[in-house]
Order: structure tokens, then sequence, then C-alpha cells
């Protein structure tokens, strides 16, 4: 320590590749120390913004006066309108189950672990994978989920 002031030479939060922040937002919230400052709620004020002002105008002919608004409007405005998304109406069903399997067909599985191995079909889940078993004791596949197209009945 040279000075009693230290200066922090790098950003706290880095960018890695591909520009991703080095600490997620809740661990710059620790790190800052955030949850030691006290929130403080902006009540409104008592007296009402004024949003115009009058201004005086020389000239017999131009009226003596004009409205003008405090804040001036921005000149920007962005060159298209970007409408929002629409919301979507669908749900996503439940895969249809394919009709050459049935509970207790015997299916050959064809990616994973146990590729190659024959297994029973139990039901479908909710999600529309297949819930399969060896069974666990006779060729060692445990209760798997898997997707009908990784099997063949």
């Amino acid at each position: 320590r040279t000075s009693a002031k230290m200066v922090r030479a790098t950003p706290r939060n880095s960018k890695l590749p591909g520009g991703v922040d080095r600490l997620s937002r809740s661990q710059v919230y620790r790190k800052k120390a955030l949850y030691k400052v006290k929130k403080v709620s902006l009540t409104p004020s008592s007296k009402a913004e004024v949003s115009t002002k009058e201004k005086k105008i020389g000239g017999s002919k131009n009226g003596g006066k004009r409205v003008l608004p405090v804040k001036r409007e921005s000149r920007f405005y962005p060159t298209e309108d970007i409408s929002p998304p629409l919301r979507t109406r669908k749900r996503a069903a439940t895969a249809k189950l394919r009709s050459s399997i049935t509970p207790g067909t015997v299916l050959i599985m064809l990616t994973g672990p146990f590729r190659g191995k024959r297994v029973v079909f139990l039901k479908q889940l909710a999600s529309g994978l297949l819930l399969v078993t060896g069974p666990h004791k006779m060729n060692g596949v445990p209760l798997r989920r898997v997707n009908q197209a990784y099997v063949i009945a």
C-alpha cells in the first residue's frame, strides 16, 4: 500500500470472451455491499410541477406572448417503429405416441449409455417422453425417460 486511498485499476465485473460478464447480478450486488445501502423511497413533492411557461414576444402583430413547454421534446426519433412481439396462444401438445408403441412393448434403445439394450415401455409422460425400464435387475437399465425418436419398437 503506497497511499491511503486505493485506486481500482480494472473494473469489478470484467467481460469474459463472448461478451459475458464474469460476475452475475447477485454476485455484483454482494461485492458492492448493496444490501447495506438504505433504500430511500421517493415521495411525490407537494407542489405540482409546471409543464409550460409563458414567454413574452416582441412586435405588434405577434400576439404578445407564447406558451412553451418547460422541457423540450426530443429531436431524435427511431427510424423504424419496433412493434412488440405478439403473444402466442399456442400450447405445446404432448407428442403423439407411435402406434407400434404400447405399454409392455419391448423397445431397442438407439442412443445413450444403454444403446443397443432392449427395454420395456411403461407409459408416456406428460412431457411426451417415454418411460422405459430394463428391468434394472435383468439388463442394468434403470427407469429412464427417452424420446420416442431414439427407440425402435
